[in-house]
């Protein structure tokens, strides 16, 4: 747990707290109001330092990035308590009900803006760090037999002579907004990685169909890199085996949070898959 007010005591500038918008076991989000702006504010639990996150890159990372106008902007950070505020953005998650064949378009060609960006070397992590961190990590795990089959399949699909982009590696539905634009929230996990991840995300988070994979798969390619659907359906698969390799990591490096991961869920999904 943590001591909010302490929390807040550490903010330089006038922070009313609001209405606790979602809360994990890396961070807990609050909306609220800085220096009379609306605003968003994220604080750390103790597992963020312990996952691998690297805070000061994600900063550097959303700085570099604002250009775009698909992003959070930040108005305060102080990654020794693990805080950081953004500006409120206006809009609503995308939801199923938006799946339709010009927002799908549009979301792609979002992406494609994203993957197209060149960042410093030095500031962008490859994402095989993060498989060789839950490596080394679940070794003594239980059920090594899923752990295992999550990495091989990773070996399969990673082609390491594949063009590398700039990636967000986190698209589910809570961290896409849409407004006067598409934005993407929550960039703790960017790293260099394979195109098909991202769009993987998106056929996995959304339960797109054949149909609106097509208009995804169609709108990224356009005048950039073409998109193989077998082994986007491959990708998508482990898109899922990573989320089982990131929630068996939490319960491992905190064993309060086994409820709450559903482990035995997630594995008999795994099963079935």
């Amino acid at each position: 747990m943590i001591n909010l007010q302490n929390k807040i005591n550490k903010i330089s500038g006038n922070f009313k707290l609001e209405n606790e918008i979602k809360s994990g076991p890396i961070s807990k989000i609050f909306s609220c109001e800085f220096n009379n702006i609306k605003s968003i504010v994220r604080f750390d639990l103790p597992l963020a330092s312990k996952l691998n996150l690297n805070r000061m890159k994600e900063i550097m990372i959303l700085n570099e990035i604002s250009f775009l106008n698909q992003s959070p902007k930040i108005l305060f950070e102080n990654i020794s308590e693990g805080i950081l505020i953004w500006e409120y953005i206006p809009g609503e998650q995308l939801n199923f009900s938006q799946k339709d064949e010009q927002l799908l378009t549009d979301l792609s060609r979002s992406l494609k803006k994203i993957h197209k960006i060149k960042l410093s070397k030095s500031l962008v992590t490859n994402f095989n760090e993060s498989i060789i961190f839950y490596k080394t990590l679940l070794v003594n795990s239980p059920n090594q037999k899923l752990i295992n089959k999550s990495l091989k399949l990773f070996e399969e699909i990673n082609d390491e002579d594949s063009q590398l982009v700039f990636s967000h590696n986190d698209l589910n539905i809570t961290n896409l907004l849409i407004g006067n634009n598409i934005y993407f929230l929550d960039w703790e996990y960017a790293s260099m990685n394979s195109p098909y991840f991202d769009i993987a995300s998106l056929v996995a988070s959304f339960n797109l169909d054949h149909s609106e994979i097509n208009i995804l798969v169609e709108g990224y390619s356009d005048n950039f890199i073409a998109i193989n659907k077998e082994k986007l359906k491959k990708w998508v698969s482990f898109t899922y085996y990573l989320d089982y390799l990131w929630r068996i990591s939490i319960v491992k490096l905190d064993a309060s949070y086994k409820q709450s991961m559903k482990l035995d869920e997630f594995e008999n999904f795994l099963i079935n898959l």
